[in-house]
């Protein structure tokens, strides 16, 4: 699996304001945690990387590190600068939660009102997310609950990422300490964290958006549609893994509110048809056992569009 997300980060969406989106969350997580370290730092007064003086860290005074005093940080300035940085990302962690979810939920929703060309080349620049009316367009109570889930779904992840943050940079203070390291040696490994962080925010902001932008179109389409049965088609951008171009590019499938008893298929006057639905999802899932879904794996950009049945006879030329 591992090797599988390594070589396909850089899949896209055919929709630009998707890529946008994902790529703006992304950008913001990392410059969050170029601020933790800067602030982090800061407080313990090593050499910056690049000056932060007004870091958002929240941290009263100065705890001076140099071991070699003899006098190793104290339990009270270390209880002290856990909390600086918990509440700095409990603070990042519900930016992050919002706009994996909630707001991801909402994009999904009026992409799907909008034509297929529109979708692709619109920039998420002339959407606005800031006020989401899922009542509006037609999302049930169990809708909701399942935004709800999502988000907090989306919040256990993060905060899996904070704690593990959080333990990387104390165990690396501790270290710095018994080891009696110079400042700038300790610097130098808070720092190197930088990249292990980066990736591990990519890979929940990345794939929870993803997700949830898919629930998002998904409940919309069924909740706006008049069609007996709601098919789509698969689109994949240029680049897409072969998981992807095998199983969701150009593939129909069928859309059903709830999975079906049959497994993954069902049967519609007389023929077989994959079928997908809101929350349907390969966590946990062995690549070799993969489903049908979008996103198919970490990092995955894949979408869905509707598709008629009837088209098929036209372009058959019948």
């Amino acid at each position: 699996m591992e090797t599988l997300c390594k070589a396909n980060k850089k899949e896209l969406s055919p929709y630009k304001s998707i890529n946008d989106h994902i790529d703006s969350l992304e950008k913001y997580a990392k410059e969050s945690t170029k601020l933790l370290l800067n602030s982090v730092c800061s407080v313990l007064e090593l050499k910056l990387k690049k000056a932060h003086p007004d870091g958002p860290l929240i941290f009263g005074g100065k705890i001076i590190y140099n071991p070699r005093t003899g006098k190793p940080i104290k339990n009270k300035e270390w209880d002290r600068l856990e909390e600086a940085i918990r509440k700095f990302l409990k603070i990042e962690k519900k930016q992050v939660v919002k706009r994996a979810s909630k707001d991801s939920y909402w994009l999904g929703s009026i992409l799907k009102r909008m034509s297929l060309e529109k979708r692709k080349k619109t920039p998420l620049s002339s959407i606005d997310l800031s006020k989401p009316d899922f009542a509006a367009v037609g999302f049930k109570d169990y809708d909701q609950d399942l935004i709800n889930v999502s988000e907090r779904l989306s919040g256990i992840y993060i905060q899996g990422v904070n704690d593990k943050t959080r333990n990387k940079l104390q165990s690396i203070i501790a270290e710095g300490t018994k080891q009696k390291k110079y400042p700038h040696q300790v610097f130098q490994d808070l720092w190197d964290q930088e990249e292990d962080i980066n990736r591990d925010w990519d890979r929940v902001t990345r794939t929870e958006s993803a997700y949830n932008i898919n629930n998002g179109y998904l409940i919309t389409t069924l909740r706006t549609s008049d069609e007996e049965h709601v098919f789509m088609k698969g689109l994949s951008a240029p680049g897409a893994c072969p998981y992807c171009n095998r199983m969701i590019k150009d593939q129909i499938v069928v859309l059903l509110s709830e999975p079906p008893k049959t497994g993954e298929t069902v049967v519609i006057k007389g023929k077989k048809y994959i079928a997908i639905w809101p929350g349907k999802s390969n966590y946990g899932r062995n690549p070799k056992n993969y489903w049908t879904v979008n996103p198919m794996h970490p990092y995955c950009r894949c979408n869905w569009t509707e598709w008629y049945l009837e088209l098929e006879k036209y372009l058959k030329g019948e």
